[in-house]
């Protein structure tokens, strides 16, 4: 594979994390999910040992959560390319939350973290396959406790 090749594959990988924060902390929840493969997985950083199966499921995760703030720092971004259709990443996520959709309030914390990453290239360009998300730390508040997802909202019936 050549430099130019290998340079836009991760290019193209690099952008779905930082689309994946964007879209997230802009609720754009279609344009998020878009960002899968339809037989993809994930796994929240808040919720590792609970993955979500399919593109739907991933969908749902986002659009059916209570709105709030939340901004999404992605760094220490590092792709691997893997072959010309299959890519492995991994990058930190400093997330600052607050309950107030709206404006400047105070924040429930500060979570550091990171996701480690699979990409494919699909018929409509390179998708995560897999996303698992860990949470290392967090300062000034704690982290949420999520409700055990069902079988059905993981996508597993």
């Amino acid at each position: 594979m050549d430099d130019a090749t290998r340079l836009a594959i991760e290019g193209a990988c690099t952008r779905l994390i930082y689309e994946f924060a964007r879209f997230n902390d802009y609720h754009e929840h279609e344009k998020l999910a878009a960002l899968f493969a339809e037989d993809c997985v994930f796994a929240r950083p808040l919720d590792p040992t609970h993955p979500y199966y399919g593109r739907d499921a991933v969908h749902r995760i986002f659009r059916d959560r209570p709105k709030m703030m939340t901004r999404h720092v992605m760094t220490n971004v590092m792709i691997d390319v893997l072959s010309e259709t299959e890519a492995r990443g991994s990058s930190y996520v400093t997330m600052i939350s607050s309950p107030n959709p709206q404006g400047p309030t105070e924040g429930k914390g500060i979570f550091f973290g990171g996701f480690d990453d699979e990409f494919v290239k699909t018929a409509d360009g390179w998708k995560f396959k897999s996303r698992a998300g860990n949470l290392a730390a967090y300062q000034g508040g704690q982290p949420p406790v999520l409700p055990v997802p069902t079988d059905e909202e993981r996508g597993l019936k």
